[in-house]
Formats: structure tokens, sequence, C-alpha cells
């Protein structure tokens, strides 16, 4: 997949996206995504739009939410209905390490 040849402002994350994030960086500070489903509390980097731009998603607060890198990463795949393979090294006992590891996952 090349580079999008819309630069990201016409796309939709202008100012009041960066606003947006601001906002959420200073405000919510942790993961929403599956950290906060998991009951892990990792920092939020990524503004997220729950519903994307390009499926008709809003800049609203309420289409909002703080992930960190790996949800976000697991959110775009889903996205695209796509899923990742379990990252992540383990302990001694030879669990998975990983949050997002589905043998780590609440049910």
């Amino acid at each position: 997949m090349g580079w999008s040849k819309i630069s990201r402002h016409q796309r939709g994350y202008g100012t009041a996206h960066d606003k947006m994030r601001a906002h959420l960086l200073a405000t919510v500070v942790t993961c929403e995504g599956e950290c906060k489903t998991n009951g892990i509390e990792t920092l939020g980097t990524i503004a997220d739009h729950i519903v994307p731009l390009s499926r008709g998603g809003t800049g609203e607060r309420t289409n909002y939410q703080l992930l960190c890198k790996d949800c976000s990463d697991l959110k775009t795949l889903a996205d695209k209905g796509a899923t990742a393979r379990p990252v992540g090294g383990v302990d001694r006992s030879g669990r998975p390490t990983s949050a997002l590891h589905p043998w780590n996952r609440k049910a």
C-alpha cells in the first residue's frame, strides 16, 4: 500500500483534529481500547475516530477515543476486516506477556 496523494488536511485531519488529540492527551491519558477492556492501563498516544471519516464518521468528541499504538494497529486491521497475529515474548512459565494475546484477554 503506497502513500496517499491526498494531504492529511484534505482527508479531515487538520487543525481541529490536532486540537482534539491535544484535548484527549490532556484529559483521557490512558488507552480506551483493548487495554481498557482487559483492565490494563497503557498510555494513549493516538486520537482515533471510532467510526472512520472514510465511512462517514465525524470530528465530534463522541466519535473519538484515545488508543495506544498496539490497540490502534488492531483497530485499523479490524476496520479493514483483517486480524493480527499475537506478538510479544513469554514469561518463565511460557505464558505470552502481551496483553493483547488471546490467552490474556478476559472473556
